[in-house]
């Protein structure tokens, strides 16, 4: 396999949240109130297309590590995904029960959270098992 370096990797996740950013500031206030159903799934879902881009990149930089950057990828992973199914479950039991009051729009948030987590669990993983590449 090529080697695909940190900074090639960090500069195409930029680039591709660059996108995100712009998309939500630029068009999602519309997304609501545009007219047509086809331009209304459109707009809601072009923002979809730069994250995925990212977890394509993602897998790519996993791909392309060592055995134990695998491992410490996977690890992270699982914690985070086991801390956002937590997560949402409680959220969901809470919402169930009608202590909290949410809109579907909240969903829209397991995804960065997912990541958030994932890169925290990923960064104490690399400094448990004292990994030299930088999360």
């Amino acid at each position: 396999m090529s080697h695909y370096t940190q900074k090639q990797y960090r500069s195409q996740v930029l680039a591709a949240m660059t996108v995100y950013v712009v998309l939500m500031l630029a068009e999602w206030p519309h997304a609501r109130s545009i007219p047509g159903l086809p331009w209304k799934i459109a707009l809601a879902l072009a923002p979809v297309i730069p994250v995925v881009m990212v977890i394509w990149l993602m897998a790519k930089r996993v791909m392309h590590s060592d055995e134990l950057e695998q491992r410490l990828h996977l690890l992270a992973l699982s914690m985070a995904t086991g801390v956002v199914c937590a997560l949402s479950l409680v959220v969901g039991f809470l919402c169930a029960a009608g202590v909290l009051v949410l809109d579907g729009d909240v969903l829209i948030w397991i995804a960065p959270v997912l990541f958030v987590i994932y890169g925290a669990m990923r960064w104490w993983l690399a400094l448990r098992y004292g990994s030299t590449s930088r999360a």
